[in-house]
């Protein structure tokens, strides 16, 4: 277990873990014939109710999800948006002391969601 810098808490699962349930969770619910307004809540169920949860999860799960959502052409920007609820604003190295040998990892993740998608220019006449 790994210990979360935001909330005290200590995180269920490694980054890496983490990410690979989350992939797979997203992967299942999709199979499943959900839409992106339906993904993000079914996913945050499978993790949120166990009494471990931690906020360093909760962000992670949604960085995890907005770059799920973006290579599979969904619009992100809610889950994006979520992000900065949960971050307050504050920069995402808060959350980097909970996750030890991913913390170098994370911020990538973090930086490549919080990113607009570079949308290709939309030709005139097209």
């Amino acid at each position: 277990m790994k210990r979360d810098g935001i909330s005290g808490g200590m995180m269920l699962f490694s980054y890496d873990e983490l990410k690979k349930h989350v992939q797979e969770d997203f992967e299942r619910f999709c199979g499943m014939g959900f839409d992106e307004t339906q993904v993000l809540p079914a996913v945050l169920d499978e993790f949120q109710h166990g009494q471990d949860f931690t906020q360093t999860e909760n962000i992670c799960i949604h960085v995890i999800l907005v770059l799920c959502y973006e290579e599979n052409g969904w619009d992100a920007a809610p889950v994006r948006s979520k992000i900065k609820q949960l971050t307050k604003g504050e920069c995402y190295e808060s959350a980097c002391p909970a996750l030890g040998d991913a913390a170098d990892r994370f911020p990538s993740d973090f930086k490549a969601a919080m990113e607009q998608p570079h949308l290709p220019a939309v030709q005139a006449g097209a």
